[in-house]
Order: C-alpha cells, then structure tokens, then sequence
C-alpha cells in the first residue's frame, strides 16, 4: 500500500469512499450524521487544490483504497486561546478490508509528516464517541482527549 497526495482525477473515487464513510458513521450515530447522498467531489478538487489542506490516498495497484482530509487551522484570536497552528485531520477512512492491517496507521504517518511540512504543532481530530474501533485506533496513535463535547436531549412537553 501506497500513501500519497491526491490527484484531481481521483477526486470522484474519494467522493465514493466519503459516502460509505457517512454510511457507516450513520449506523454508529443515526441522531447526528446522515450518509451523503449527493456528490461532492467538486470539495475534494478544492481540497486537493488548496496549499492549506490536502488528501492523502492510500493506493494499491493505482486503485484508491482510503484516504485523509487534513487541513492546517489556527487556534481561535480570543484572548483566552494560546495561539497554535495544527492540523485538523477531519476524516480518515479505509475501506473495511483493508483495516487492522498497518494501512491506517500508514495513512496517519502521512497526515503528521503533511502537518511538518506545514508546521503545524499537532494534530487535531474529532470522534464519534460510540466509534470504539476508531477511538482505540486514535488512542494507539497517540491522541488524547482534549475537550469532550456533551450533549442532552431537552424533554418537549406535549
């Protein structure tokens, strides 16, 4: 397997893969994600495009098996927020297959060595908390939580 930046071209292929990502992220979350039903491939061109975010792919005989989104961000200007850049990694995914196998952690290697590249102090990421596989994935990585957002259905009176 081979992790690289992606081609424009490729850019419908990785539109596909992102929509078995809501898929699945739908089936751990039906209350919060939905799966994609339209095509956004015209995003992952203007994400390949821009100098401040890429995709990286991850290939096997030139066919798109996976990829990550990463874009570079800054922390908020508030008074209160020490200044960082970081990467914001906003999706990671590999085809079921090709899971538990290195592929992934191959993926984020390239994820970190982009965020170098674009000094970048660390990456950032945001999990579905009933993702279990990912989150020991991301926890085996390296990442610990920072912040945990909480939510609470209000009760409507009929």
């Amino acid at each position: 397997m081979s992790i690289r930046p992606a081609t424009p071209a490729e850019a419908p292929r990785i539109a596909e893969l992102y929509r078995q990502l809501t898929v699945e992220m739908a089936a751990l979350a039906p209350t919060v994600i939905q799966p994609r039903r339209q095509d956004n491939a015209d995003d992952f061109y203007d994400y390949i495009l821009d100098e401040q975010s890429t995709v990286l792919v991850a290939t096997k005989a030139s066919q798109v098996l996976g990829f990550a989104l990463v874009v570079a961000a800054t922390t908020g200007t508030e008074p209160e927020a020490v200044p960082h850049r970081f990467a914001l990694c906003v999706d990671l995914y590999l085809l079921p297959d090709y899971r538990h196998q290195g592929h992934g952690q191959a993926l984020m290697q390239g994820v970190d060595a982009w965020a170098a590249a674009h000094e970048c102090e660390f990456v950032q990421l945001n999990v579905l908390a009933a993702d279990t596989s990912a989150r020991q994935f991301y926890h085996q990585a390296g990442f610990t939580p920072q912040q945990l957002t909480l939510t609470r259905p209000l009760r409507h009176q009929a």
